[in-house]
Formats: C-alpha cells, structure tokens, sequence
C-alpha cells in the first residue's frame, strides 16, 4: 500500500495541470558526503573506520489546489534514497529517519536493504481558508514563530538545526492555527498542535505588532510539559539589522518531578555593507544547556535533539557568519558556532553556483573540532564534506 501511495504521486506529477486550478513544484537533488575522522573509530563495534560516505537522492513535490475562492488545499512530500558505506554500519540509521512525532506517522521506509533505504515522508498537509480579517489552516504545516535566523526560543512548535542544511523546507506540525489581522501591521495567532504524547504536543497565542518601526511580538502558552511566556523584536538603524527573543519555560504543576524553568534567549546582529558583503553575528543562553561534558550532537539527525525549551546541548554557544556574491552566479559563505565552555566549535564553508536558471551545485564542508565527549567533538576532530546537484521544476 505504502508503495502503491508513493507510486501514485510520482504518476501524478506527469500529469498536465490547469494553473488557475492545480500547482506543481519540487526538485530533485543528488547529494555526496563524506566524513573522516582524526582517529579511527568503531562505528559497528567490530569495525574501525577512518572514513565513511553515503549518498543521498531527494525528491520533493508540492501540489497545491484551489477548490474555491479563497481556499487552497497543500500537500507537499519528499522521497529520500539513502545509499553508501554508511548505510547499514550505524545501528538503527534508517528507523531514525523514518521518526514522525506528529499526530499521525506520515514517514515510512518503503525499502530497506543492508546498503540502502528508502523513505516517504509527508511534512505539509493542510487546507487554508481566507475570509476577511481571518484565516483558517488546519493540518500538517509550518508554524515558524522565530525571529533569528540561528537560534528561535520563539519557536515553540518545530525547532530546527541549522547544520540540517539539505532541508530548506524545515519540519511541520499537526496544528490548526487562526490568524485575525486587525491592522496591516499586526496580527494575532492562536494555534492548538496536535501529536501522540503530551511532550511534542502545544497550545498557544501570539501578537505581532509594530512600534516605532520595530516589530514586536509577544507569545504565551503551553509546550510539552511546560507553560511558556516569551516575545521578540527585530528592527533596524541604516544597514544594521539587530533582533533578539527570549521564552521563559517553567513546568505544570503536575510536571515539576520530571520538567525545570529554564531561560532561553538569542539576540543577533547583521549588517550589509554596500557591495553586499554580509556579516552576522548572534549568541544563546540556554538555560537548559549543560557546562560539561558527555553528550554530543547527532550529526545523522541534528534537529532530533532540539526544541525551543534546548537549542543547543551547551549553554552558552556564539555563532558568526560572512557571506558575499561574487557576480550574479556565485555566492560564499563562511559560518561558525562555538562552546566556550567546552571549547568546541562547528565550522561551515559553503559555495552555491548556478549553472542554469533551474540547476545549481551546492558545495558545503562540516568541520568539528573539539574533544571526545563535546558538543561539537563527539568523536575528536571530524572533517566532512558534500557536494550537492539540485534541479528544480
């Protein structure tokens, strides 16, 4: 059946469309990686490895119709193939991936062989109403509440990673959200989300409004175990983008033996000089964060470890970026992130080229560097690097 689903979308997807009816968009990538570490490691136990590579093949649709006016019905899905050395070497690699917490379990492995896998997953399913002032999305969807472009403690719904790079899209979540815009420059959300354990699931109301040209939001709800009060800004002063939020958590009644108050809170700088060079600066307080040792970040799935209460294992974490065009058609950038506690850092060179108007090449390298047992060193120094083949439609 689940094959006879994934099957019927990709038939689909040949087909014509009429655009005032029905849309089609996607891409499909093809992604190299490649890891190496300083030390040999055992990854099965009985094997060490100096290096390992896998391959991944993405396909992304997302179909959108229009039933009636002001109505639009999404649903957008991705197809990954898993292949390589890396594959069948990490004990439960591909059960991971196949992890929805959703209400419904919307990803599935159609295929697993010892050197590859293949998984379905639907991350946007919903129908969205507009009437007046109002509009109405119930489903699957993207509720993005952060401001920063690195660390959201507003983002109580889906946090995301930003190592995650090959997933633009970000996840979703079962919600049903209303949104009344009482003025062109405010706005208030109410979304109640939906998920089969209290931990992943949360209710809660935001107001964005605008004051003195800076936009301000304020939010208050519940989130797993915990009640949770926060707010946001972001304005400007020329060139100079500055922005911060910051969510206060602190558990229910009923929660206090397995949940604790925590602060987390991120502000961040950028500035865009006039050849378009572009700096950006940011720092987080996690008040869930830890000052030692012992736990590192997954690097098969960063955003599993994640949520707006923990967005990092560290406490403190600063981050930096510089990025510059060179031309119409080459883009770089240079990005870090560091734990002054355990001295551990993340470092992130990337070049994207496009070739044709709908084909470009991303190259990335994922440098961590640290000790055993750190953040970012979960396995000493470790070098990695992808290449990556995108064609849209």
């Amino acid at each position: 059946m689940k094959r006879t689903v994934t099957l019927l979308f990709l038939l689909i997807s040949l087909l014509p469309v009429k655009a005032q009816l029905f849309t089609l968009n996607g891409y499909i990538k093809d992604m190299e990686g490649v890891y190496i570490f300083d030390q040999p490691i055992a990854i099965t136990g009985s094997e060490d490895v100096k290096s390992i590579n896998y391959n991944l093949i993405h396909n992304r649709l997302n179909f959108k119709a229009y039933p009636f006016q002001n109505m639009t019905v999404a649903l957008e899905l991705r197809n990954r193939i898993y292949s390589g050395k890396l594959i069948g070497m990490v004990p439960g690699d591909a059960s991971s991936i196949a992890v929805d917490n959703g209400l419904g379990d919307l990803s599935w492995n159609l295929v697993e062989k010892d050197k590859w896998f293949l998984n379905t997953a639907i991350d946007r399913f919903y129908i969205d109403y507009t009437i007046g002032k109002w509009e109405i999305r119930a489903g699957r969807q993207r509720i993005n509440w952060g401001i920063n472009l690195v660390w959201n403690p507003n983002d109580i719904f889906n946090a995301f990673s930003y190592i995650d790079f090959d997933y633009e899209e970000r996840p979703g979540s079962d919600a049903v959200l209303v949104t009344w815009y009482p003025t062109y420059s405010s706005a208030l959300d109410i979304v109640w989300k939906a998920a089969k354990d209290e931990q992943h699931r949360a209710y809660a109301a935001k107001y964005r409004f605008n004051l003195f040209n800076y936009d301000i939001q304020l939010l208050a709800g519940k989130t797993g175990y915990d009640y949770v009060l926060g707010g946001g800004w972001s304005g400007s002063i020329g060139n100079l983008s500055i922005m911060g939020e910051a969510s206060w958590f602190t558990p229910a009644p009923d929660k206090k033996d397995i949940s604790k108050e925590a602060l987390s809170a991120s502000a961040a700088l950028s500035y865009t000089f006039p050849n378009s060079l572009f700096l950006q600066a940011s720092f987080l307080y996690n008040g869930s964060g830890t000052t030692e040792r012992g736990q590192s970040i997954s690097l098969l799935d960063p955003t599993m470890q994640l949520n707006a209460k923990n967005l990092s294992i560290g406490k403190y974490e600063l981050f930096g970026q510089i990025s510059y065009p060179i031309g119409t058609l080459l883009n770089t950038n240079l990005a870090a992130m560091y734990n002054p506690v355990d001295y551990s850092m993340f470092v992130g060179p990337s070049v994207s080229i496009s070739i044709l108007d709908n084909v470009d090449f991303f190259t990335t390298a994922q440098i961590m560097l640290g000790k055993q047992g750190t953040e970012y060193g979960a396995f000493g120094n470790l070098y990695s690097l992808f290449g990556r083949l995108r064609w849209s439609f």
